[in-house]
């Protein structure tokens, strides 16, 4: 056989295997990752990996590096891999979304938010079972990680109106009869760009693997 063509058959299933390898990874799911949430506690530990902390201090450059080098994910709704933060993915799976990935999932996204906690059935939040996710693929609903838009509870306003009239003039005229008009009333609008309560910021994050000393 012409050794040329013998070269180029071989070429082509070179090829082949490699397209049908990157297939089979694009295609895999979180689950195909075969992840162990069954690994014994770690009893040592002096907070549970998912524990979401107020922190004080800055979180950009270095100092989120220092953060993550001592197990802690800033809350950013940044991505991550599941492979990498296994534990992590165990406790939280895709409640605060999926990832644009397969095989990844996003930590929660708390920057300029007020945290609450679940309902469970309880019925004090009355609009519970309208939550939407926090991002594509998070849970909805009643759960962890879903995500409430502000609002205004129902209330009514009073607005005082005279509809009586004087006369102007020494020759008045007095009359005396029932009658009807129908307009629209608004008030005049007060307030700022959002409700909210007095506040201070921090940064919020969350434990993600446990470092050992």
């Amino acid at each position: 056989m012409n050794k040329k063509r013998i070269f180029g058959a071989a070429i082509a299933i070179l090829l082949s295997v490699t397209l049908i390898f990157g297939i089979e990874v694009n295609s895999a799911s979180a689950a195909d990752l075969q992840v162990d949430c069954n690994k014994p506690v770690n009893e040592k530990a002096e907070v549970p990996i998912g524990t979401i902390s107020a922190y004080g201090g800055i979180v950009t450059g270095k100092d989120k590096q220092n953060l993550q080098d001592q197990g802690w994910l800033v809350c950013d709704g940044e991505e991550y891999s599941i492979a990498d933060y296994e534990d992590l993915y165990c406790k939280i799976g895709h409640y605060y979304g999926t990832g644009s990935l397969p095989g990844d999932f996003r930590v929660p996204d708390l920057r300029g938010r007020f945290v609450r906690g679940v309902d469970s059935g309880e019925g004090r939040d009355p609009d519970a079972a309208s939550r939407t996710a926090s991002a594509p693929g998070g849970n909805t609903g009643d759960q962890v990680g879903s995500l409430q838009g502000d609002a205004f509870k129902e209330h009514s306003h009073k607005i005082k109106f005279d509809n009586s009239f004087q006369s102007n003039g020494p020759n008045s005229d007095s009359r005396r009869g029932r009658f009807q008009n129908d307009f629209d009333l608004s008030t005049n609008s007060v307030g700022g760009s959002e409700t909210r309560p007095k506040n201070i910021y921090v940064n919020w994050i969350i434990k993600a693997e446990d470092k050992e000393d």
